[in-house]
């Protein structure tokens, strides 16, 4: 039974560090994504060409950081 356990223990070492890369980066992709939108489609229903789009992309990425480093850094 220990050698089950440990053989599970040594898998489960490789596994969160791989799933907290794939997290970090989805945190990173989603925020620039939602974001990003969210600024184009203010570009396009309020008539500017290029107004809100970095402004969201730059508000996906500070949450995107934000987030990463409440969930992950600090606790």
């Amino acid at each position: 039974m220990n050698e089950h356990r440990s053989a599970k223990d040594a898998a489960s070492d490789t596994e969160p560090s791989s799933a907290n890369g794939i997290t970090l980066v989805s945190y990173l992709l989603g925020g620039l994504a939602f974001w990003g939108g969210v600024g184009w489609v203010a570009d396009h229903f309020l008539g500017f060409s290029a107004l809100f789009l970095p402004i969201g992309l730059g508000v996906g990425l500070v949450g995107a950081i934000y987030l990463i480093y409440a969930q992950h850094v600090r606790s």
